[in-house]
């Protein structure tokens, strides 16, 4: 069985760029320049996850083989990140009234070495809210969720110049809709967060292993135990 955390999206928290002539560019875990390397929220997610997953996976180079289940989920992720009309029915569908919206929105974090594509962000009432959409059947959020949607409002506030109010997680399967006001303190400790992931795949930590009831149904337990 494989572990929760690879059922959607790319493992290697990709993002691609269109060039001038319309060709696509992949930058991976990526690089900006020869003395900074920037991070993305999907790293950050492992490391809430397992940190010795972030650690195999981006240090070591392991990475779990794709099972039926894993490819399904990155197709319907693919699917909705190529297709805005699809996007754009999913506010239609819990009825969002929002005065604004963007949809796959560039972020980077300068200060924290981090950038990603945040799935949308909408303004209600002149409030900026970061929205993360999901593929499982859950009925509550996972708590690496809600640090990674919090990855993209750090990013937000730096890209665009202001401050962001919530963040929103849907989850597709369940139409679980949970929102979370962004704190201070929800702020600080996910940037501490980043500045762990950071060291580890700078290399300058090597994580611990722990047993945990997760680890039973995690293909990596066969390395880390």
């Amino acid at each position: 069985m494989q572990c929760r955390h690879k059922t959607e999206g790319n493992d290697w928290g990709t993002i691609r760029r269109r060039g001038r002539r319309g060709d696509t560019h992949i930058i991976t875990a990526i690089r900006m320049s020869e003395e900074e390397e920037y991070i993305t929220p999907l790293q950050v997610r492992d490391y809430i996850f397992c940190p010795t997953i972030l650690y195999q996976k981006y240090v070591r180079k392991i990475i779990e083989p794709e099972t039926e289940m894993m490819k399904e989920g990155r197709e319907e992720y693919e699917k909705d990140k190529a297709g805005a009309e699809r996007r754009k029915s999913i506010l239609g569908e819990i009825r969002i009234e929002a005065e604004k919206v963007l949809f796959g929105v560039p972020l980077k974090s300068e200060k924290y070495k981090i950038m990603g594509i945040a799935d949308a962000i909408y303004w209600k009432n002149g409030k900026m809210h970061i929205l993360e959409i999901k593929y499982g059947n859950v009925k509550k959020p996972y708590p690496d969720h809600i640090y990674q949607a919090t990855t993209y409002a750090i990013m937000a506030e730096e890209t665009l110049k202001q401050t962001a109010y919530k963040i929103t997680l849907y989850y597709k399967q369940s139409k679980l809709w949970h929102e979370k006001t962004l704190t201070k303190q929800l702020k600080n400790h996910t940037i501490k967060i980043i500045q762990k992931t950071h060291e580890i795949i700078n290399g300058k930590t090597i994580p611990q292993t722990k047993w945990k009831t997760k680890c039973k149904t995690c293909w990596y337990n066969r390395i880390c135990h």
